[in-house]
């Protein structure tokens, strides 16, 4: 009968099937010395169907006690998840250039974050990024039509503004996060449809086109300050030329070349000009030059005419005063001889050498007394 219990056992667990001795459960005690096979403390195999239930309800509890642990695990990963979701969804970054602004539950609050790192309730409320630096935004095209009934298109106009921070709640209350449309972009295209619908094809492409862009840049302005509060303010403003029809832009080309072939035969002309102003202003040089020239050479003559007639005047000073000593001493020569004369031919002395000379004479001829030789000897005779 223990047989046949043993073997229903061993039949509901695999590892009775077993035949080795070794392999059988051995009575629990603590002492290893009072261990023996249950097979030979129990014949009728009673100890070993409780050792049997005993091992699957420590089985069972075993069990109970993992899936507790899986079940607590997966709790507290859920929690961490939930956790780390919450954080993600609280903590998020600006970026520099830009400020945050807050819906909580789909009504924009009255704050804005500054750049770094912010905070805010989860779930409940989102954030915007808003760009308050200078910011360059494109147009990509604007269409108006002329005083003079063209079709004209304006492509890619280029505006540079920044919004003033401390206005920008008000403005995204009023215009929406897309402001900038509602008061730039769509008062640039209003304000240039205008501008052209004042002038004609000429003016706008020609004569015109370099007012446009103020003219457009100071009507924005104003329309800003009239409708958002001054909150942005326009930098630059760059509006292209526009496109025009193909046959008008035809008939500027050949105007163009027209203008640029009379620009050339005015050039010319003007090239011819300055080449007889050049040749004209050269004979005159030449002839300022050549005149100055003479007049040197003419100053040289005269200064050595005058130096010459200096150098004669010189002379002849020298020379008459040369000949006024000499002049002086023949004077003063004369003079003594004359006072010689006059103390040597006493009228004694002259009567004596004229009796001298008669009495060298044996023959005088002489005509009467009224004669020169007569009156001579009259004289002396009757002195």
């Amino acid at each position: 009968m223990a047989t046949s219990r043993e073997s229903s056992l061993r039949s509901q667990d695999s590892k009775y099937d077993n035949p080795d001795p070794s392999a059988i459960p051995l009575w629990s005690h603590p002492d290893p010395r009072f261990a023996f096979p249950m097979v030979d403390m129990d014949p009728e195999g009673i100890v070993a169907e409780t050792e049997y239930k005993h091992r699957g309800r420590i089985e069972t509890a075993f069990h109970q006690t993992q899936t507790k642990l899986v079940i607590g695990g997966g709790l507290a990963l859920v929690v961490l998840i939930f956790g780390i979701v919450l954080i993600a969804s609280s903590v998020h970054t600006i970026e520099e250039g830009n400020v945050g602004i807050y819906y909580r539950l789909g009504s924009l609050q009255e704050f804005h974050s500054l750049p770094g790192v912010n905070w805010k309730a989860p779930f409940i409320t989102t954030m915007e990024e808003v760009m308050v630096r200078p910011a360059t935004d494109e147009i990509e095209s604007v269409s108006a039509v002329t005083k003079d009934g063209i079709q004209i298109s304006f492509f890619k106009i280029q505006v540079i503004s920044n919004v003033e921070i401390d206005l920008l709640i008000t403005l995204i209350k009023k215009f929406g996060i897309d402001f900038k449309r509602a008061l730039i972009f769509d008062r640039i295209s209003e304000e240039l449809r205008t501008s052209c619908a004042s002038q004609n094809i000429d003016e706008v492409y020609n004569s015109e086109f370099l007012k446009i862009a103020p003219t457009v840049k100071t009507n924005v302005e104003t329309s800003i300050k009239r409708l958002g509060l001054d909150g942005i303010r326009i930098l630059n403003l760059v509006i292209p030329k526009p496109d025009i029809p193909s046959d008008i832009a035809q008939n500027y080309k050949q105007v163009k070349v027209q203008w640029t072939e009379q620009l050339v035969a005015t050039q010319q002309q003007k090239t011819e000009s300055i080449k007889k102003e050049t040749e004209a202003l050269k004979a005159v040089a030449d002839a300022e030059r050549q005149k100055r020239v003479l007049t040197i050479d003419l100053e040289k003559k005269i200064l050595q005419k005058e130096t010459e007639r200096n150098v004669s005047k010189i002379n002849n000073e020298i020379l008459k005063e040369q000949e006024e000593n000499v002049a002086r001493v023949e004077n003063f020569k004369k003079k003594q001889a004359a006072e010689a004369n006059q103390v040597l031919y006493s009228d004694n002395y002259v009567k004596l050498e004229m009796a001298k000379a008669i009495s060298n004479n044996t023959k005088f001829y002489f005509s009467g007394d009224q004669s020169a030789l007569g009156a001579i000897f009259n004289k002396i005779l009757s002195n």
